[in-house]
């Protein structure tokens, strides 16, 4: 018994440096793999800035777009408001290559001037609502008299088209 007691604890102890060599020989490979990722990325990173040093933006240019084509610019852009109704601010940018603060600047100015109505949400959308349907939320209200924000949203569902105009 005490033979094969000690035959056991022989076998469990070469178990155990096996399993030792053998996290070291992992750990040992993942510290290797490390570096040559480390050293992948400092080579990239270099070859990067070399790249970057042979490009040199001198001057940057904007477009400037004479009266008549800003007149069709921003007509292009009302109506493109005006058929899809509702419309991503962010969408709305990059169809007309501008700064989403410059779009929200240009609607802004429009609703000052009258050219469009709407509302520009908490989730960075701007619905159009047409003069019909702010005559028609209007007369909602004088016909019911006194009413909460909740029936004038639950009326402006039914009064307010929310689907894009076909062209």
């Amino acid at each position: 018994i005490n033979a094969e007691y000690g035959q056991m604890e022989l076998e469990l102890e070469m178990r155990k440096e096996e399993e030792a060599r053998r996290e070291e020989e992992e750990r040992v490979r993942k510290e290797q793999e490390r570096k040559e990722r480390e050293e992948k990325e400092r080579r990239e990173h270099e070859e990067y800035l070399l790249l970057k040093e042979n490009f040199a933006v001198e001057d940057e240019g904007q477009e400037t777009l004479d009266e008549e084509a800003q007149k069709n610019l921003l007509l292009e852009f009302i109506d493109y408001i005006k058929r899809r109704k509702v419309v991503q601010l962010d969408d709305l940018a990059a169809h007309f290559n501008l700064k989403i603060h410059e779009v929200v600047e240009r609607i802004e100015n429009l609703q000052e001037e009258g050219t469009i109505n709407g509302v520009i949400d908490d989730r960075g959308k701007f619905i159009y609502i047409s003069e019909e349907e702010l005559k028609s939320v209007a007369k909602f209200i004088n016909q019911n008299g006194r009413v909460s924000i909740s029936d004038v949203a639950a009326a402006s569902n039914r009064l307010i088209n929310l689907e894009p105009v076909e062209s």
